[in-house]
């Protein structure tokens, strides 16, 4: 599947089951402000990443599962430099919190972030995962494979109602967002059966 078929399928969903979120998608980012990226990275973008901005610049208050919004080409240069800037004041020694060649994808809003490798080796083009205490790190799950791995895996989640352990909810104005089933599910604790069983009986 393409990163086009990809936002198509989820295009599609929004539009028919969450409309505020559709509502709300960026449009294209211009051939210049990608340039302009690409620019203060230092390297040219993957193509699908070029596709995805062609079609999206960034995906506005739309999340990918679980909660990460992707990044607009003006946020790509703009987290690369301080993601360097950090990088470059560490001690010697240390280990390296954000390399050269990983660009910034999306944020969770917690200081996480998404990032796409253009390292070479066996990470190119993979989505690696990045913890603000800890930098960097790869997981084995394929739809981190590619960016457009990812935007397959989301659409195929729309459709399904679930994405790993997380479903898609709607509020009441027509918003989008991914939460654990088991959010919802309400605890009954029996205290009796719970005091008899650590003997506080």
């Amino acid at each position: 599947m393409t990163v086009d078929e990809a936002w198509d399928r989820i295009e599609a969903w929004l539009r028919a089951n969450a409309p505020g979120s559709y509502a709300e998608l960026p449009p294209p980012a211009t051939p210049g402000g990608v340039q302009e990226a690409q620019d203060a990275v230092g390297c040219a973008f993957p193509a699908e990443l070029v596709a995805s901005l062609a079609r999206h610049d960034g995906s506005g208050e739309f999340a990918l599962p679980p909660h990460h919004q992707l990044y607009d080409a003006r946020l790509i240069a703009t987290e690369y430099r301080v993601y360097r800037r950090v990088d470059q004041g560490r001690r010697p020694g240390q280990r390296t919190w954000w390399e050269s060649r990983w660009i910034p994808l999306a944020a969770d809003g917690c200081g996480n972030s998404l990032f796409v490798s253009q390292e070479p080796g066996p990470s190119f083009g993979r989505i690696g995962d990045h913890a603000k205490d800890d930098g960097g790190s790869f997981s084995e799950d394929g739809a981190l494979a590619s960016l457009g791995a990812f935007l397959e895996s989301t659409a195929r989640g729309l459709q399904d109602g679930l994405w790993g352990e997380h479903e898609p909810c709607v509020d009441e104005e027509g918003f989008l967002e991914w939460r654990e089933p088991e959010a919802d599910t309400v605890v009954a604790w029996d205290m009796g059966e719970l005091n008899r069983r650590y003997g506080f009986g």
